[in-house]
């Protein structure tokens, strides 16, 4: 789960099928009861419905925990109030060195590390310039980056498009959508 939105959409989806949610946050769910196979199954089929997946805690993979502290990492409303960098704490939460764990990641992913971070940045960037009124100045400092054409250059790069135009065409895309929805007027034909 990547956003606060992700995780209504989890919480939803489990209570419509019966389940307790006693608490969800990235990366951990606590439900009600021992869950049994068929439970646990029917969870994964709901997770999977929402471009979600089950992470079993025991058979936890490092690459598994980096992309939950990855994820986790980059939910945060505001990245620049984060006194250590993400590397730090890669490496603290799982006691091993950058190399390694970059190593093991790349390995098990087919993406470097350094890669699967800076896309996610960008879908956090992509997330505030479709779901905020936060300007590009702020959304920069927002999510780590040095300056606005520091991130613009890597948007460019992963996208192919400028924040700017990004933010454009997403509003424009809303406006038609919006039009076309009071243009579907249902009209009677005459016979």
């Amino acid at each position: 789960m990547v956003c606060d939105r992700c995780i209504g959409v989890v919480h939803s989806e489990l209570a419509q099928a019966g389940f307790h949610v006693l608490n969800i946050q990235l990366g951990q769910l606590t439900l009600r009861g021992p869950l049994s196979a068929v439970d646990t199954e029917k969870i994964k089929a709901l997770l999977t419905k929402q471009g979600f997946s089950l992470i079993e805690e025991t058979k936890q993979s490092i690459h598994q925990r980096v992309k939950v502290l990855i994820d986790t990492y980059f939910a945060q409303d505001d990245l620049s109030e984060n006194k250590s960098r993400l590397s730090t704490q890669l490496q603290e939460t799982l006691d091993l060195d950058y190399d390694t764990i970059s190593g093991q990641f790349t390995k098990a992913e087919g993406i470097t590390l350094e890669k699967y971070i800076i896309l996610r940045r960008i879908d956090k960037v992509k997330e505030w310039l479709v779901y905020s009124d936060l300007t590009l100045t702020e959304i920069a400092h927002r999510t780590g980056y040095s300056s606005v054409q520091h991130l613009s250059n890597q948007f460019r790069q992963q996208t192919g498009l400028t924040p700017s135009y990004f933010r454009q065409v997403r509003q424009e895309k809303k406006s038609l959508q919006h039009g076309a929805e009071k243009l579907a007027v249902p009209i009677g034909i005459e016979q």
